[in-house]
């Protein structure tokens, strides 16, 4: 609730906290997208970005920069779980998010590089099992990648130790989360998007009546020490974050998993290039430049600890990665000491793999759950978002 002590001056109210038709709620990859692209198709729209931090801080500039649809072993578990047709809309969804940033932003500065992606197997009940059903995998996949076999046994010159087997394909990509988002934050300014950073949302109160300023069917937005505004929508991008906003009968589920990543001093001779992934995705690691080794995940090793939306370290999936690298790269005797750069981020899971994108009220939108592939994901629901929001007549 707000300060009983703060009052906004005249100037601010007339300003930064004036009216928009529509408020994003979180700066990241979805938020800044959506907020992109409500400019982009209607310029008289006024968009005010609210991001409860000084920098866009969550998944979106906290994951391990992979632009990528998934490896065998998770897309062979998706089958299994939820039918061939949910898993091929799925990762056509994630393709044609892949498909975008390489189109509108490759070129702009976000270290993108295109050398594929990675899976490795180092067991041989699971490396008999992609085997045998890998060209029905293929086959489904082809109808989305174009290519007849999108993945394909191809040895590696990096890892040894443990690797039973190792797959590729040409088309995943890396990149700089953070140079992603800080050019989406120059685009946005250059439209005229407004931002309010450090500003945390308490609470929305919807259907406000006429008096409050804004028309029947508004949306107050309002945080503690900052102030509050109303606006016509309100669209919910805080990701893992959103449970807090969202009333209790709110029908999806969105709960936080935590991931931790391991960055590498530079390593002399590494030549590592990448995207690789194991064991369905649960970990995964790459290069970061010529010669600086990431990895995260593992959160399978970690049980409940890892369910929560607080940052922090866990040394459980710290020390199984760095025991997993010994495995694959035995001649580095890989420690501690090597990852003096670690991090935390969390991601938003639930019943299923595919996003949420619902109504909370009749002028709240929430569009997130994007389960760890926000990268590949974020366009397609921005837009998706936004087409819902242009179908109302409030803006």
């Amino acid at each position: 609730m707000e300060n009983s002590s703060f009052r906004p001056s005249h100037w601010e109210n007339t300003t930064f906290l004036r009216s928009p038709d529509v408020v994003v709620i979180g700066a990241g990859l979805t938020g800044l997208q959506a907020a992109l692209a409500l400019k982009k198709n209607n310029p008289k729209c006024d968009v005010l970005v609210i991001e409860r931090s000084p920098i866009p801080r969550g998944a979106s500039t906290r994951n391990a920069g992979f632009a990528c649809f998934g490896g065998p072993t998770e897309l062979l578990a998706d089958l299994d779980a939820y039918g061939a047709e949910s898993t091929v809309a799925t990762v056509r969804e994630r393709y044609a998010g892949i498909q975008a940033l390489e189109a509108n932003y490759a070129g702009r500065d976000i270290d993108w590089q295109k050398h594929g992606g990675y899976e490795v197997i180092d067991d041989e009940a699971t490396a008999e099992m992609v085997r045998e059903r890998l060209p029905e995998l293929n086959g489904l996949l082809a109808e989305v990648t174009g290519l007849a076999e999108t993945w394909a046994y191809e040895s590696t010159p990096y890892l040894h130790g443990s690797t039973r087997a190792c797959l590729r394909n040409p088309i995943e990509a890396q990149l700089h989360p953070g140079k992603l988002v800080s050019t989406l934050l120059k685009d946005c300014h250059q439209a005229g998007v407004r931002f309010l950073f450090g500003c945390e949302v308490d609470y929305f109160a919807s259907q406000l009546p006429e008096a409050v300023g804004a028309g029947a069917g508004s949306v107050k937005v309002e945080g503690a020490g900052w102030g509050s505004i109303v606006a016509k929508q309100a669209l919910v991008t805080v990701n893992a974050f959103a449970r807090k906003l969202l009333p209790a009968d709110f029908s999806e589920t969105i709960r936080p998993v935590r991931n931790q990543i391991l960055l590498s001093d530079p390593l002399p001779g590494f030549k590592l290039r990448g995207c690789y992934h194991y064991h369905e995705g649960y970990v995964y690691f790459r290069n970061v430049g010529e010669d600086r080794l990431l990895i995260g995940g593992a959160r399978h090793q970690a049980g409940q600890s890892s369910e929560t939306d607080a940052f922090g370290p866990n040394g459980v999936p710290e020390a199984y990665l760095i025991d997993k690298l010994n495995q694959w790269l035995p001649e580095r005797n890989w420690t501690n000491e090597d990852f003096p750069t670690r991090w935390s981020g969390i991601i938003a899971q639930g019943d299923g793999k595919s996003p949420v994108l619902r109504y909370a009220s009749e002028n709240v939108l929430v569009a997130g759950r994007l389960a760890g592939m926000g990268v590949a994901l974020s366009a397609a629901l921005a837009r998706r978002a936004v087409e819902m929001l242009g179908a109302s007549t409030k803006i």
